[in-house]
């Protein structure tokens, strides 16, 4: 049980969730770091984030981004283990607004990264068009490719082995030919097909368990920092 939701879990990406649930989720972020206090519930928002960010195909800008927010996570909670009352300027504070800031840039990043990528695979499966062609004609458009990709094959097979144009195996091996390349050209078709229904959900505002979830998380961040002051 424990496999099989690990395996859910590292299978999930950020582009699975719908845009407006993710700009709403943004809002409550912002809304959590206006009322965000307690020294520990940082560090809980600052591993949400990180790993996050583990669940974003581009993410080598964010990444390194992480690890200064970490250095500066660290510095606050540091000031906030010391007495400072002698200086004139509130270090505390100042380093408080500066972690906030940067949480909620690493959070809109992930945010804008994701709708990007989206974007970028809607923009290219209609690049490719796929949906402009029915079963047949997308059979009808591919079948010669096929059949010329396997009878090269057959050919390189049959000069490899020395097989002669009389010989029984040769009549077997032509005789399979048109079914291999009818099976070759079925897998392209469906499989282009369930590429193009997938795709087509980053059009759709569909509200899965996935994205309730998200939300839900969210909401629990929102509570932690209300109620752990």
């Amino acid at each position: 049980m424990l496999k099989k939701i690990k395996k859910k879990y590292d299978s999930f990406l950020m582009t699975d969730l719908n845009n407006l649930l993710l700009i709403f989720t943004l809002l409550l972020f912002l809304i959590s770091l206006f009322f965000l206090k307690n020294i520990y519930v940082y560090f809980f928002i600052y591993i949400f984030l990180f790993d996050l960010t583990r669940h974003i195909k581009k993410n080598k800008y964010i990444l390194p981004f992480n690890g200064i927010i970490g250095i500066f996570l660290i510095a606050f909670l540091f000031f906030n283990l010391l007495n400072l009352s002698f200086l004139s300027l509130d270090i505390k504070k100042i380093m408080e607004i500066i972690v906030k800031i940067f949480f909620f840039v690493d959070y809109f990043l992930i945010i804008l990264l994701t709708i990007k990528d989206k974007k970028y695979k809607i923009m290219k499966l209609q690049k490719r068009r796929l949906k402009k062609y029915t079963f047949k004609e997308l059979r009808e458009r591919k079948i010669d490719d096929f059949k010329r990709i396997n009878q090269e094959i057959i050919n390189e097979y049959l000069k490899t082995y020395n097989i002669l144009k009389d010989s029984d195996y040769y009549k077997v091996i032509n005789d399979n030919y048109l079914n291999k390349t009818k099976e070759d050209l079925e897998e392209y078709v469906w499989i282009n097909y369930l590429r193009f229904y997938k795709n087509k959900k980053y059009q759709k505002a569909s509200l899965d368990k996935t994205n309730f979830l998200f939300l839900g998380i969210h909401g629990i961040i929102l509570l932690l920092v209300l109620l752990v002051r």
